[in-house]
């Protein structure tokens, strides 16, 4: 359960609450109040003072982040004049998005956020990616295979795996090359991050124009309200997350890219 899916602090704790048997008697003893007083309060009547919120939050396990959006939306329910409901609204909202950026997505993940000349080169070209992930996968950790997987020269190759050799991106053994790192993103503010997506944007039209029959390519332009914006956003989001989940652990046999464009590389 996601709290920041939730605009009201008191639809959350109803939905736990709904989860399991116990669980309104259980929040009432965190918060050291009255079982009758917390129901009566998430029916309507009444607020949480943020004492008793906190020993909740605590029971629940919420992060500090996620403490602090619900310590705002009861902040919010208190507030008398509509210019500090919307102020706080209005924080909320930021909140909820903040929770939803990618970078937040990718827990277990190197995030660049200021990068350097050399880490710079990496994502220069779509060339250093596609090489990269594809050392992961034992078939193709050689110069030649890596050169025929991409319909390449191996004078073209070899430059770009020294590079990764420099960076200890990859290890070399004998005449192997191996994935050497975690998982690398750049943070949103980065300077590199148009020219990444850019790159890969060019290779998924590259891709169509090839009538790619295994491939998925999805575009959509729709009109539809600020509300679904922001549900599809945390969906896309979520989606994200659960695709992670997948492909991280997944034994490397062949390199993807998702745009939401899925194609080999």
């Amino acid at each position: 359960m996601n709290i920041f899916e939730f605009k009201s602090y008191k639809d959350f704790l109803n939905s736990y609450c709904e989860q399991e048997r116990g669980s309104l008697s259980r929040l009432a003893e965190a918060g050291e109040c009255q079982k009758s007083y917390l129901s009566a309060c998430l029916k309507g009547k009444g607020q949480l003072s943020l004492d008793q919120a906190y020993g909740m939050a605590e029971h629940l396990e919420l992060s500090d982040f996620e403490q602090d959006y619900f310590f705002l939306l009861i902040e919010k329910e208190k507030a008398v004049t509509p210019k500090l409901r919307r102020r706080l609204e209005a924080k909320a909202k930021d909140m909820a998005r903040e929770s939803f950026r990618l970078k937040n997505q990718q827990k277990d993940s190197l995030i660049i956020s200021e990068v350097s000349s050399d880490v710079g080169v990496y994502y220069a070209t779509w060339l250093t990616t596609a090489i990269h992930t594809l050392t992961s996968i034992p078939r193709f950790q050689t110069a030649p295979m890596l050169a025929k997987r991409l319909n390449l020269t191996i004078e073209t190759v070899t430059p770009v795996l020294n590079y990764l050799l420099k960076m200890q991106m990859i290890e070399k053994s004998g005449d192997k090359y191996r994935w050497n790192s975690a998982n690398i993103h750049l943070a949103d503010n980065s300077t590199w991050i148009s020219v990444h997506h850019s790159n890969w944007r060019t290779r998924a039209t590259e891709n169509i124009q090839k009538h790619d029959k295994e491939a998925t390519h999805y575009s959509a332009v729709q009109s539809f309200s600020e509300q679904d914006f922001e549900k599809l956003k945390r969906k896309i989001a979520g989606f994200i997350t659960e695709f992670n989940k997948v492909s991280d652990p997944s034994d490397p046999e062949e390199a993807f890219c998702l745009n939401i464009d899925l194609f080999r590389v």
